[in-house]
């Protein structure tokens, strides 16, 4: 559902970093682009009108998504959440000698901002939101890399509580007791995202509450500092 216009560095205000005075406050103005509200389920990105090759992509502004890729009954799975952007219309295509095309679920009720040629026209008097944009495409690299080498760790326990703790260290609110990580993480999800099976890893999340690292929450997880 489209929504009006919005003022992307209000709402994340990362992308302003390095304007100040009467720049920053036109920056603010200007920079306005139409958002998306996703429900949670099965979200397929071409609903959205055609992609603009000449804007940035789409901006994550809340909730939470995830694009599985696999074959043959296997897939691997990113998390996205605030703040990351993507352009899910670039895919490896089927000219590819080992096609793997993506398949999108909000996992919650998402809002994205569509940053088209227009808001890349609004942003061009101020270079900073460009290269703001371009170090959060960079950052889901290293995400994805940080992920992989979660991944090779043995234990499945072992990989369970270093993706929680990554994935905290983006989202994660922290309190007395611990860090609160309000994102809907399925079994089956967790599974995805560490190369596991599901049973497994209900397994291992029982072993980590047992030694209370990780709790399962009303609203998601809590991660202990003192496990």
């Amino acid at each position: 559902m489209s929504e009006r216009l919005i003022e992307i560095l209000e709402l994340d205000g990362d992308l302003a970093t390095g304007l100040e005075g009467d720049d920053r406050e036109a920056a603010l103005r200007n920079c306005v682009s139409p958002a998306v509200t996703v429900g949670a389920g099965s979200w397929d990105p071409h609903e959205l009108d055609s992609p603009d090759p000449e804007g940035f992509g789409l901006l994550v502004l809340s909730g939470f998504l995830v694009r599985r890729v696999g074959q043959g009954g296997h897939s691997g799975a990113e998390l996205l959440g605030p703040g990351d952007l993507l352009r899910p219309w670039q895919t490896v295509g089927q000219m590819a000698s080992i096609p793997f095309e993506p398949r999108w679920e909000a996992i919650s009720d998402a809002r994205i901002a569509v940053l088209g040629a227009s808001f890349a026209r609004r942003a061009a008097p101020y270079p900073t939101v460009a290269s703001q944009l371009v170090a959060r495409a960079m950052l889901r690299a290293r995400h994805l890399a940080v992920n992989m080498a979660i991944v090779q760790q043995a234990r499945i326990d072992t990989r369970l509580h270093m993706l929680f703790w990554h994935l905290a260290d983006r989202w994660g609110r922290t309190g007395s007791a611990g860090v609160t990580l309000e994102v809907p993480l399925t079994h089956k999800l967790l599974g995805d995202l560490v190369a596991a099976r599901r049973p497994t890893v209900s397994t291992a999340i029982a072993a980590l509450a047992k030694t209370e690292k990780v709790e399962r929450t009303e609203k998601g997880w809590l991660l202990r500092y003192t496990a």
